[in-house]
Order: structure tokens, then C-alpha cells, then sequence
């Protein structure tokens, strides 16, 4: 089995996963309990790309004749710092501040003071070098051009009491809340990003940088040394004379998925618990029109009658107070438009509109103005085009900031490493294997001389185009600058590791490695704890459960991260390169090699696969047992 990595091509949108376009079904699905079956994988996702030109609509049987004031949401998520157009496989440009910006500014024109614009999280970190070597501030820079006059430095961490509204109306138009991606720095970096200060060393798109005009609020997370909550709960916009409470969380689960220093001093409350705590508070003083911005979100499953919803947030929606009309989801990078039960008789209204600024939700309420509840709402996703207008020249302040900031980092980043004849893409096949987490993994096994490599699916972050491949680019594609550790594992820990690769929350998706060095097939049927069916190695050899083997992982995963705690005990460990590193220079040394001039296909699935679904009949990786040959090509 010759050390290469398989190439493949794919025509997917490579920020979903591929499924065909139904019409959406607006029947309100009915509440389920969490499933007890494997979870659903890769293959049975129905994201779509473009977003189903239809739209999701309630109203409330005593809304006809009664006079109702029109508010308008415009909301995205997950944004990571795109200030230019994200690399994807659209067919059509997509995304970038100024084409986001300039959509956001011509829809908030058809319904001028009756418009806020929110986002749910993740508005920075993960983030292209435009961005991250700007320290994030330009993701900042960016809601600030969106803010109005009302919205003020110096009050983005301020909190607020439900019961000065009438007193002390806030008229800002923009408000944000928490992704884990905001804590990868800490919180001290949170609040030096909303409040202000230079960062450490420059250049700087502003200075002195002053921080956030746009209000931040995050009703479930403690700074355990203050005992306070580390942002408010909850901010009241008066639009068109309604107040409306807006409420932000972030998804429990945060500490799993950053450095463990960056929450070791904060506590993760339960989302829906935190979220009714401050809806209580807003019902109590007269304020009935409730919007929940929330950092976790659903998979869209495709049926035949559209989509069924799945995933942790359908199940805190369910036990949400009646008086929260709609939920702006993210995190899962995803298409959802659906309404979902709660607490009460009326359904929640719940989008989410992918990511990196591709799309967002319109989202249109009437309100009674007597009683200040929602009478009728609706939403649809709308695409971000950056070829025609208003996408296209889009909001020339956008783009100003977008030219400065490219302009600033322009010398670090030109330098090519590479070139590839084909897209390395995180299109993943039935198996949950992609052909850029091959070559990510082949990279780092071979950076480390390891036997076996494993690299979590969460830290591929771009995509890599065809032809020259620049330091920008790997720097996009690994924004987090982990350190490769090269740890000392039995093959029984490597299958028990393996195991771990479907969550505890049988509704969350299974985490699959990209790997290197190490081949496997799993069934989805088999019960929790036993689902891998078999495991080789580079040489075809079955694990054995007493041999040692070399395996590199990042230091993310070393510590722990995405729930994979098997690694934390292993000692000792050895240190690597940066991953930014190893993938530059494996593509420099590779760069006129024979194993990246290998045929394609135009389905998302490697040549030579190194992970199989048993359960949908793909055939076995390893060596038939006693045979000592290998039955795939590798």
C-alpha cells in the first residue's frame, strides 16, 4: 500500500453537504424524541444549494381584520471573517462583505426603522488571513458599517433592564451574540474585540480600534470570577414603536470545541433553561415579541415531502417559553427554514442561513400593537449573489474596508507553495472521508514520520482550487495555527478512539476523521461502542490491540477537543510543526509528484477510499481475514 492520497472532484457546494432541491413543506412537524437509532449521516443530508426559492409562513387564526405593524428581520450567521468571497464550489459568485452588505442595505430600505439586522455567532475566528491576521477586527469593522446612529461605541457589552424600555428606548439596528469560535481567544480577547484596545502588535485597519458599535447578548454563559454573566441576557430594540427582546446563547457544548485555558474560567449553562430565564423576565414587563439568536442548529434531512429537521437544537426549541416567536440559528453551517413546536400552542419560526455570508433569512413579523404579540410570521433564505445587483458592486463601504484590509496582509500571504491540478474540496462521501481531508492527513503523517494520522473534520476550513496554491490559502484553510503532537497509541486505544467518533447526543451527527496510514469500515446499523467493523493499517495488517503506532493528531484534538477525551491521557507526547507548516511544505515537495496527477471522478468520493460504509454495502478495506491479500487497490 504505497504512502499517496486519492484525489476527487466534486460538484457539490462544498459548505453543505449535496442533496437535491425539494419544495419545502410548510406543515408544522410534530415534536419527537431524541432518536435511540444510529444518527443520521452524511449521505441522507438534504442541504440544498441555491436555498428553495419558497418560504415558511404562520398566522395566527384572530390576525384577519385586525391592524398589525410590519417589523423586518435580516439575519446570517457563522460569517468567520469572509470579508471576500468564500471558496466554494458555486457556479455562480457568492458571499463578501460588500455583496452581503449591499443586500442587507437594499432590503432594510424597503422597510426604513422597521428593520434589525442580527446575527448568531461565529462572526469571527476560523477566519481567512484578511481577518485573522487583523487580529478579527475587521469581522467587527464589518458590523459596525451595518449599525446606525443609534448604536454607539461603548455599549456593545452594556447591560440592559427590560423595564427602562419605554423610558430609554435603544434604537440600534444591529445586534450579535456568542459562537464558540468567539472564545477560541478567551474572554478577555471577546471583550478587548467589543470594547476596544489594540491588540498586542499591528498593523491595524484602525487605529486606535475602539472596538463594537453593535451590542453583543448571552444569557448562558458565567465568568465564574465576577459570578455574572459575562455578557446581558438580552437587549430591547423599539422598532416602529414594538419592543423587541432579542436573546442570545451559545451552545453548551463550547468548552469541547476550544482550548481548554479559553474556558477555564467560565461556566456553560443549559441553553434552554437560560433562554426562558430572560424570556420570563421581557414577558413580565410587557414585552411579547421575542427573538432568540443561538449558536446551535439543525441538519436538514431531505423526504419526500422536503425536509425533516434534526440535531441538539430541535429539542431545546421544543422546551422554549411561548412567548419566543423566533429562533436565528447557526453553527451547523446550514440551510433550515422550518416551524418547529415549542412549549406553547404556536410554532417557532427557526432559520439558519449556511455560512461565511453566502446567504441570509428575511424574516417578516406583523404585530399587534395593542398587545405586542406576533400575528403572523414568515422567512426565506436568499442567496448572496456578488454578480448582480445589489450583490454586485455591493456596499462600497464594505469594500473599501474589504481592498484596506486585503491590502495590509497582501505581502504575508502571496506566496505560492504549490499547485494542484484539480480542487481538493470537503465534499464528503458516504463514509464521511474527503479528498482535502486525505491530503491535510497525508500531510501531517508524513511532516511527523508517523505511522498514522488523523485530522478532525472541524479544523478544514476552505477549500483548495485548482492550480497555484498560496501561504493564503493554507493559512484559510488552517486559521487556527495548531501544533501537530505525535502521541503513542495501542491498537485497542486507536478503536476505542474510533468509537468515540459518534457522539453520546444520538441526534448529533458523527464526527468522522480524516485519516492517513489508517484504513476502516464502519456500520451505522450496529449498537454505540461497536459500530467500527473493521481497522488496518498502511500495510494492510489488521490493528493489533498490544502493538504501539505512532499517530499524529493536532494539538486541538491532544487535548481533548471535539469530545475525543481518549487522547488527553496519552503521555508522552512529542511536538511537531505547525499544521500552516506541514501542509506548505508537503505540497512543495509534492508539487510534481505522480500521485497528484491521479484520475478523477466527478463524484465526491476518493479513488482509493480509506474509510467504508458496511452498512450500505461498500466493500471491505482490509485484507480478508487469513488471506494476507488485500482486497481494494490502495
Amino acid at each position: 500500500m504505497p504512502f499517496s492520497h486519492s484525489l476527487s472532484k466534486s460538484l457539490l457546494l462544498t459548505i453543505v453537504l449535496g442533496g437535491s432541491v425539494n419544495r419545502f413543506a410548510t406543515a408544522i412537524d410534530e415534536p419527537t424524541a431524541p432518536p435511540q437509532h444510529a444518527p443520521a449521516t452524511p449521505h441522507s443530508s438534504g442541504n440544498p444549494w441555491p436555498p428553495p426559492d419558497t418560504s415558511v409562513s404562520w398566522t395566527s387564526p384572530q390576525a384577519a381584520g385586525r391592524r398589525a405593524v410590519r417589523l423586518q428581520l435580516l439575519a446570517f450567521n457563522d460569517f468567520h471573517g469572509n470579508l471576500q468571497s468564500p471558496s466554494v464550489a458555486s457556479a455562480r459568485p457568492v458571499g463578501g462583505a460588500a455583496a452581503l452588505a449591499g443586500q442587507i442595505r437594499a432590503l432594510e430600505r424597503t422597510a426604513p426603522g422597521h428593520t434589525l439586522i442580527v446575527h448568531a455567532g461565529d462572526q469571527l475566528g476560523a477566519s481567512p488571513p484578511v481577518t485573522s491576521l487583523l487580529h478579527n477586527e475587521p469581522a467587527i469593522e464589518f458590523l459596525n458599517l451595518l449599525a446606525n446612529r443609534q448604536c454607539r461605541y461603548g455599549d456593545a457589552m452594556r447591560f440592559f433592564d427590560a423595564a427602562h424600555w419605554r423610558g430609554q428606548p435603544d434604537r440600534c439596528n444591529v445586534i450579535g451574540t456568542l459562537g464558540n469560535h468567539e472564545f477560541d481567544a478567551g474572554p478577555e480577547e471577546i471583550r478587548r474585540l467589543l470594547g476596544g484596545g489594540n491588540a498586542s502588535d499591528g498593523p491595524f485597519v484602525e487605529n486606535p480600534y475602539r472596538g463594537s458599535r453593535v451590542p453583543y447578548v448571552c444569557a448562558n454563559v458565567i465568568d465564574r470570577r465576577t459570578g455574572r454573566l459575562l455578557l446581558p441576557a438580552y437587549a430591547v430594540v423599539v422598532l416602529g414603536g414594538i419592543p423587541v427582546g432579542v436573546i442570545g446563547a451559545v451552545l453548551r457544548d463550547t468548552p469541547s470545541l476550544i482550548s481548554a485555558w479559553a474556558s477555564e474560567n467560565l461556566t456553560f449553562l443549559d441553553e434552554a433553561t437560560s433562554i426562558n430565564r430572560a424570556a420570563s423576565e421581557l414577558s413580565r414587563l410587557g414585552i411579547h415579541t421575542q427573538v432568540v439568536l443561538i449558536h446551535q442548529g439543525l441538519e436538514p434531512v431531505a423526504n419526500g415531502d422536503g425536509y425533516g429537521w434534526q440535531g441538539p437544537l430541535r429539542h431545546i426549541v421544543a422546551q422554549l417559553d411561548p412567548d419566543i416567536d423566533v429562533v436565528v440559528s447557526g453553527h451547523t453551517h446550514n440551510y433550515t427554514n422550518a416551524l418547529l413546536p415549542s412549549r406553547g400552542t404556536t410554532p417557532v419560526l427557526v432559520t439558519q442561513a449556511y455560512s461565511y455570508g453566502v446567504a441570509l433569512a428575511q424574516i417578516d413579523l406583523r404585530i399587534d400593537p395593542v398587545t405586542s404579540d406576533v400575528v403572523a410570521k414568515s422567512a426565506r433564505i436568499l442567496p448572496v449573489w456578488a454578480d448582480v445587483a445589489p450583490g454586485y458592486p455591493g456596499d462600497s463601504d464594505a469594500r473599501q474596508l474589504t481592498d484596506a484590509a486585503q491590502a495590509m496582509v497582501a505581502p504575508r500571504v502571496a506566496r505560492v507553495v504549490g499547485q494542484l491540478p484539480q480542487p481538493m474540496t470537503r465534499a464528503v462521501s458516504a463514509a464521511g472521508e474527503s479528498s482535502l481531508g486525505d491530503l491535510v492527513a497525508d500531510a501531517q503523517r508524513a511532516a511527523t514520520h508517523a505511522d498514522i494520522a488523523l485530522m478532525n473534520p472541524g479544523g478544514l476550513r476552505s477549500d483548495l482550487r485548482a492550480g497555484p496554491v498560496t501561504w493564503g490559502d493554507v493559512l484559510t484553510l488552517h486559521p487556527f495555527a495548531n501544533h501537530l503532537v505525535t502521541l503513542d497509541m495501542t491498537g485497542a486505544q486507536l478503536r476505542s478512539l474510533l468509537e468515540q467518533q459518534w457522539p453520546t447526543d444520538a441526534s448529533a451527527p458523527p464526527r468522522i476523521f480524516k485519516t492517513s496510514g489508517l484504513y476502516y469500515s464502519w456500520d451505522a446499523a450496529r449498537p454505540r461502542g461497536a459500530r467500527v467493523v473493521e481497522a488496518c493499517d498502511a500495510s494492510d495488517a489488521p490493528l493489533e490491540p498490544q502493538r504501539h503506532y505512532r499517530v499524529t493528531v493536532n494539538d486541538f484534538l491532544a487535548n481533548g477537543g471535539d469530545g475525543f477525551s481518549a487522547f488527553k491521557a496519552l503521555e508522552p507526547r512529542e511536538i511537531g510543526p505547525l499544521d500552516t507548516e506541514a501542509l506548505a511544505q508537503f505540497l512543495e515537495r509534492q508539487e510534481r509528484a505522480p500521485e497528484l496527477q491521479s484520475p478523477v471522478t466527478s463524484a465526491p468520493i476518493p479513488i482509493s477510499p480509506r474509510i467504508a460504509r458496511a452498512d450500505l454495502g461498500q466493500a471491505p478495506l482490509c485484507a480478508a481475514a487469513g488471506s494476507g491479500q488485500p482486497q481494494t487497490q490502495k
